[in-house]
């Protein structure tokens, strides 16, 4: 099957914040412009990149608000709220994200805590629950964060019962599960992959994908679809390489998107590093090697960022 038009690449946002750690605005909003000028779409305040789970209501108003103002009628501006421990704290996020005037809210798949694993029943109870008080576009992931797989056959049943789910975001698991929920869910579903499987997804029918990357590399990331569009496989593959590249730098310093995604805006002069405590930037020699390894595979020249000059030997 031939890729849908138009596919996005979305971003799972980083949220800033000043050295006192509070929410800083204009270095969000510079932020957002950067995906903007990129042509990547935009989640907001989600629980990995942008630090949702440490953000009060209040402030994650003001996110979504601002995200808004800065992206909507620009690139797609979804939000992600964090993942929930119940309905009721999944909605109350999402309606926050709604009210602010998001065009798609993301519903995360239950996150019963204490290593609980919800069953069918439990999921669906969940998702029905909300979708029955929910009027507003939404869309569902499926991501291996929660430590489960939502059964394709809920998604079928859900998808045929509740006409605003838009899309789903199948992050982690295999193309395989990709595949078998194409075919059991509503053809004017929009389905997404992680950045990882895009080149193989957008065949198969895929509308595009969510990733972190694009906070530090945004050209980089949306050069895949750009070159994929155009037909030039060549330098789709070559922009994937690169995209590769760096997830095998930042995964260094993962689990925690937010950490590497803070710390390798700061080591390209993007950003402050500062993180929501208890979490912390590694310290300056981590910092200097991530830098040194973003040097070696050019990022700052794909980017169009300043290269750092290296001095020369004086001359006699």
């Amino acid at each position: 099957m031939p890729a849908k038009k138009n596919p996005i690449m979305f971003s799972m946002s980083v949220t800033p914040f000043t050295s006192d750690g509070k929410l800083d605005e204009p270095a969000y909003r510079a932020h957002l412009r950067r995906m903007v000028a990129a042509n990547n779409g935009v989640y907001l305040g989600s629980g990995g990149a942008g630090e949702g789970h440490v953000l009060t209501l209040t402030e994650l108003k003001r996110v979504y608000k601002i995200g808004v103002e800065e992206c909507k009628g620009k690139v797609p501006t979804y939000a992600n709220p964090r993942e929930p421990r119940s309905a009721d704290a999944m909605y109350e996020v999402c309606n926050l994200a709604h009210d602010a005037g998001v065009e798609v809210v993301q519903l995360y798949p239950l996150d019963a805590g204490h290593g609980m694993r919800p069953t069918y029943l439990e999921q669906e109870t969940y998702y029905r629950t909300l979708l029955g008080a929910i009027k507003y576009p939404v869309s569902i992931s499926v991501h291996v964060a929660v430590g489960y797989t939502t059964p394709v056959s809920l998604l079928k049943n859900l998808c045929a019962d509740y006409k605003n789910i838009q899309a789903i975001n199948v992050m982690g698991p295999p193309l395989s599960y990709f595949v078998e929920v194409k075919d059991a869910v509503r053809k004017d579903i929009a389905l997404y992959t992680g950045i990882a499987n895009v080149l193989m997804s957008l065949p198969l029918g895929s509308n595009g994908c969510l990733e972190a990357e694009s906070n530090i590399a945004p050209k980089l990331c949306r050069s895949v679809l750009d070159h994929y569009l155009k037909g030039d496989m060549d330098k789709a593959g070559e922009a994937m390489t690169n995209v590769i590249r760096l997830g095998n730098i930042v995964n260094r310093w993962a689990p925690s998107t937010a950490r590497w995604c803070k710390m390798g805006l700061k080591v390209l002069g993007l950003g402050n590093g500062v993180l929501r405590p208890p979490y912390m930037l590694p310290s300056e020699a981590e910092q200097q090697e991530m830098g040194r390894l973003f040097d070696h595979m050019r990022l700052r020249e794909i980017e169009g960022l300043p290269v750092k000059k290296t001095p020369g030997k004086a001359r006699r």
